[in-house]
């Protein structure tokens, strides 16, 4: 008697657990995050000369993800901010360094054309400052050094903030920018960011709700009109 072989069976399937509302959510948010974290790079990068002609890339994709995190469902409020701030970026970076590359040309064609004293390198108090009741807050703000601009970076901070520095203008300094910006965590809250000069507030905005954004900014030869007029 001839034995038969047994009945084939196949392998047994994995089941694929179900993508559940969370995990899905999560997906979503990434694009507003990623917006978000793009349009404050490039909001920054816009006032740092060369920089921000990298910027203006930056920014499109700031948009884009931002667009891409609003068309899809569930939480749109870090889509919406990156994408407002990242078209907020894409101007001004496309405006200021069309002003960097007229100011550096025109700095190497005519160098006597410079302002009465702005060769002289001046230090003066700087106070970086944000205020309100926004929760989980991340702070950005730049600082100028020989001419070399540099990001600093401080996230969840507890309100107030402050930050103190010595920063020069004139010289290498001449066509530096301070920028302080603020963006607000998920709950509601406002947030206010100060730029103070020797104990002069030079610019302040403030702005309310979840992931809102307040951002300030001021330049060298700003800084060196105020100091003039003050003495």
């Amino acid at each position: 008697m001839t034995s038969q072989p047994p009945p084939y069976q196949p392998a047994p399937q994995t089941p694929q657990g179900p993508t559940t509302p969370a995990t899905a959510a999560a997906a979503r948010n990434r694009f507003g995050l990623a917006a978000l974290i793009a349009g404050i790079v490039a909001f920054v990068g816009a006032f740092i000369p060369i920089f921000n002609f990298l910027a203006v890339l930056i920014a499109l994709a700031a948009v884009v993800l931002g667009i891409i995190g609003i068309i899809r469902t569930g939480p749109k409020g870090s889509a919406v901010a990156g994408a407002v701030l990242g078209f907020i970026a894409l101007v001004l970076s496309s405006i200021l360094a069309i002003v960097y590359t007229f100011l550096f040309f025109g700095n190497l064609l005519d160098p006597a054309g410079s302002p009465d004293g702005v060769l002289d390198t001046t230090e003066i108090p700087l106070v970086y400052q944000v205020e309100g009741t926004g929760s989980d807050v991340d702070i950005t703000y730049t600082i100028s050094a020989d001419g070399v601009e540099t990001t600093e970076q401080v996230t969840s901070q507890r309100l107030p903030f402050e930050e103190d520095f010595d920063v020069a203008f004139g010289g290498a300094d001449t066509y530096a920018s301070y920028t302080l910006t603020a963006v607000n965590g998920a709950d509601d809250g406002t947030v206010i960011c100060r730029i103070i000069l020797d104990g002069r507030i030079l610019v302040e905005q403030e702005s309310s709700g979840a992931y809102a954004t307040a951002s300030c900014t001021t330049s060298a030869s700003e800084l060196l009109d105020q100091e003039g007029g003050s003495q």
